[in-house]
């Protein structure tokens, strides 16, 4: 992995370009603590950062999703949204697994994260419109309620 990533990471250098590496389940680099190590044993290049699959957070972290989010803090470069159950790696709408929105935006939004964040749903092409939807109200939703809390102190 070390040898096969090190010339992307050089070529991708040499253009300014950041490279995120997604933490997979049931891969080689399946959690943040291993795409931390692969980063270490590169050298932790500046240009080298994570994408977290907010799912994933749920169904294979050791530890709880926002702990995971504030764990990754900095390095994050990019943000898939989905919600999934624990052990099972199946991407779900929002509101239909285990995640707790709130909680991981909340996190998110602490480690200063100002990119992009996208809704991953593979199986759901069928549905794109009214899955958008609902993925955007449940969004909306989760920042509204964190905007009240946080207006509240």
């Amino acid at each position: 992995m070390v040898d096969g990533l090190g010339p992307v990471l050089d070529l991708a250098a040499g253009l300014g370009t950041t490279v995120c590496f997604e933490p997979e389940p049931g891969m080689f680099v399946a959690t943040l603590d291993d795409a931390l190590e692969l980063r270490r044993r590169l050298g932790e290049p500046e240009h080298l950062r994570i994408t977290l699959d907010l799912g994933h957070l749920v169904c294979n972290e050791p530890r709880s999703p926002a702990d995971t989010v504030a764990a990754a803090g900095t390095l994050i470069g990019n943000v898939q949204v989905d919600d999934m159950v624990r052990d099972v790696h199946e991407h779900l709408e929002l509101g239909t697994g285990e995640l707790d929105l709130d909680a991981v935006l909340a996190a998110l939004l602490a480690t200063g994260y100002t990119g992009l964040a996208s809704v991953e749903l593979p199986r759901h092409s069928h549905a794109a419109p009214a899955v958008a939807r609902s993925s955007m109200a449940a969004l909306q939703a989760s920042l509204s309620r964190l905007d009240q809390s946080l207006g509240a102190r």
